[in-house]
């Protein structure tokens, strides 16, 4: 098989991955990086531009770097995949640092021989039984469900308006655009799509959890894509919520509890078309974003790292890595970050975003963002944007954050969210 074989098989796994998302910038970006170096050329960052993400001539790439972040994206997905699918010894695409092009690089050694005469591995056979997860499945997530409805109620009616300054805190530039008209508020939580991982037999034997499949519709576009796993997973429709988003929205309710329509939808279920006809406040992980993901970064300073749990700071080439994980040391010390957005919407809405890598960055910055001091920081850091962005980095130690610190403030521009494509 010859090297443009090789890329062309590698870059047909790479799609069927599911890694590159949906059709949108990312995987127009692979199809035109592959199809130029299939052809020996090394297309250059203003022909990616004007070509791939549709800029007009005056584009600069010095003031914009939306195809340097989307190459580091797809740089860090292709790394993905490689560390998901192939082994040490497979060929594997790369994009090399400073440069715009795919390359075939090769394995690092020759795969070990399979050892002779190895005995089969004896597989005991016994009688189905029913999944374990079934077991604690509706207790589980009936106790998360009421753990959120009594939280939110409990704060909405024994909440006192005057503990934090709520009519300066309405009144401010982030929370007063949503307040003061007539459209209603969309408060839109992430959540995470759950698939039934299906055995030999047609049992489900465990739930997963696809990162690309954040609803119905993204479960029905997989399997066009990937006919031959329609076999391998099952839509049980069912959902779960981080706890963060339940803490997160004791320091939100009060805010937006002011008189006008609040409608709660999930993000797995969230309708298109109130993008536009109402004002959207999401509150969740980052990884949780689903549809608004490309649009809330579509002009952040921050693109997404190797996993969801790193971000890249495009101007400053900071990553920031939160050490929040789940499973970690009980406790032991961590180290997350909160992000939080607002800018306008594509009808002249506003849409708000209160998020993080893990459960203390979500937290922080909706206490951060529900507080009078809080707000008149950002403000004073945005200096009179309309639209911006800012990173929160929270200390902790066994799950409670300890210290925080505003790390920046960045401004973010309107008219590209929302023209096409990010």
């Amino acid at each position: 098989m010859t090297a443009v074989d090789e890329l062309q098989r590698l870059a047909a796994q790479v799609r069927a991955s599911g890694l590159l998302g949906k059709p949108g910038a990312l995987s127009r970006l692979f199809d035109f990086l592959l199809a130029r170096s299939l052809s020996g050329e090394a297309p250059k960052e203003i022909e990616i531009a004007l070509q791939v993400f549709g800029k007009d001539a005056n584009f600069d790439v010095a003031q914009d770097s939306v195809v340097r972040v989307y190459v580091h994206k797809l740089r860090r997905r292709l790394e993905e995949f490689a560390t998901r699918s192939l082994t040490p010894y497979d060929s594997r695409i790369t994009i090399p640092k400073g440069e715009y092009r795919l390359v075939l690089e090769p394995g690092s050694a020759v795969a070990p021989p399979a050892p002779e005469n190895a005995e089969p591995t004896l597989i005991q056979v016994a009688p189905p039984s029913q999944p374990r997860w079934r077991h604690w499945l509706r207790p589980a997530l009936a106790a998360v469900v009421a753990f959120v409805v009594g939280v939110v109620l409990t704060y909405w009616f024994t909440s006192n308006p005057q503990d934090r300054d709520l009519t300066a805190v309405r009144q401010s530039a982030v929370w007063g655009p949503l307040l003061d008209d007539d459209l209603p508020i969309t408060l839109v939580v992430g959540d995470y799509f759950l698939l039934g991982e299906v055995d030999q037999a047609g049992n489900v034997e465990r739930l997963v959890r696809e990162f690309y499949i954040n609803s119905n519709q993204d479960f029905l576009d997989h399997l066009q894509l990937n006919p031959g796993q329609m076999n391998q997973y099952r839509n049980l429709d069912l959902t779960y919520l981080p706890a963060a988003s339940a803490f997160a929205l004791q320091d939100l309710v009060p805010v937006l509890n002011a008189g006008k329509q609040v409608r709660v939808t999930l993000l797995s279920a969230l309708d298109p078309r109130l993008l536009k006809t109402s004002h959207v406040v999401y509150v969740g992980y980052i990884s949780g974003m689903g549809m608004l993901g490309d649009r809330v970064f579509a002009q952040s300073r921050l693109a997404l790292g190797g996993s969801f749990d790193e971000l890249h700071d495009t101007q400053t080439g900071t990553d920031y890595v939160s050490t929040a994980m789940p499973m970690g040391v009980e406790g032991g010390a961590f180290r997350d970050f909160g992000y939080f957005s607002t800018f306008a919407g594509p009808n002249g809405n506003r849409v708000v975003v209160i998020s993080g890598t893990r459960d203390n960055g979500v937290m922080h910055v909706a206490e951060t963002l529900s507080r009078r001091a809080g707000l008149e920081e950002v403000a004073r850091e945005s200096a009179g944007a309309a639209s911006f962005e800012s990173l929160y980095e929270v200390d902790g130690m066994a799950r409670a954050g300890l210290n925080a610190r505003l790390l920046f403030v960045s401004p973010m521009k309107n008219d590209a969210i929302w023209s096409g494509a990010p």
